[in-house]
């Protein structure tokens, strides 16, 4: 099973070739090498093979074209971060069963991502702004004390919820440009606090989407998760997910370890 997106594309691969890590190939050596592990067992097997039905084994010469050398790769480390609507909207009678339910997605892939040594960040949005509630980490039980005291209601700041999900995969590429981000964002897509002050209440969507189009520039994977009620269907967050170039999901498909693993495994 693979997320699927208009830019999510294919899987790419989880590793990256480095100077030590697990052998998982060899090679020729080439000009710009400037320090490796040589094979001494693929070099002269390169030999062997050059030398052909001439092959007389008191005589193996090996050549410099015969070199080989060790080729590595290491695990690519990948960032998690959940952008989750903590506002009035996320309400149902005053129950909140919504965020509870967006919780709980959450708690499963987070187990998931623990197990895979992923990294996890945690940003909330509601009254007037959005809050950085966890910064990337691979504690668990960090993660999970957050999710629990996690504050609710007010007004909606979605687009602030946005950016400083994005600021935080931003600065966290700074430190490893190889990093894998997954941008993870629960909500029912009823923006009602703008991020730009000067901006009309009517423009809110408008901004909402201009900086959903940014983000899906950025070449970060993301997965848009309705939250809205089935009984009550609205298409925010599907134009949100196309803004995005994201996958998008009703709440209520996320249901078990099979399509925790999918997310964390995108």
């Amino acid at each position: 099973m693979q997320i699927t997106g208009s830019r999510s594309g294919r899987k790419k691969s989880a590793k990256k070739v480095s100077a030590s890590g697990r052998l998982i190939r060899t090679a020729e050596i080439s000009d710009g090498d400037k320090s490796f592990d040589l094979s001494a067992l693929a070099t002269v097997k390169a030999a062997l093979i050059r030398s052909g039905k001439n092959f007389q084994p008191e005589n193996v010469e090996i050549r410099p074209e015969d070199f080989r050398k060790k080729v590595y790769a290491r695990p690519l480390k990948t960032l998690i971060v959940f952008v989750l609507d903590c506002s009035d909207s996320m309400g149902d009678d005053t129950t909140f069963a919504r965020i509870r339910a967006a919780k709980g997605t959450i708690l499963s892939v987070l187990s998931r991502a623990y197990q895979k040594r992923h990294r996890i960040g945690l940003v909330s949005f509601r009254d007037e702004f959005a809050e950085v509630l966890l910064p990337p980490t691979s504690s668990l039980a960090l993660a999970r004390a957050k999710l629990r005291a996690l504050p609710t209601g007010g007004a909606t700041p979605f687009a602030d919820g946005l950016i400083k999900g994005w600021r935080m995969i931003r600065t966290e590429r700074l430190k490893d440009p190889e990093l894998r981000p997954l941008l993870m964002i629960l909500s029912d897509g009823e923006a009602n606090v703008p991020f730009d002050s000067a901006i009309a209440y009517k423009n809110i969507p408008a901004e909402l989407h201009h900086i959903a189009h940014q983000i899906g520039q950025d070449s970060i994977h993301s997965i848009a998760i309705d939250t809205r009620p089935l009984r009550n269907p609205g298409k925010m967050m599907k134009t949100l997910a196309q803004s995005l170039g994201a996958a998008y999901h009703h709440i209520s498909t996320l249901q078990g370890d099979g399509m925790a693993r999918m997310i964390v495994d995108f």
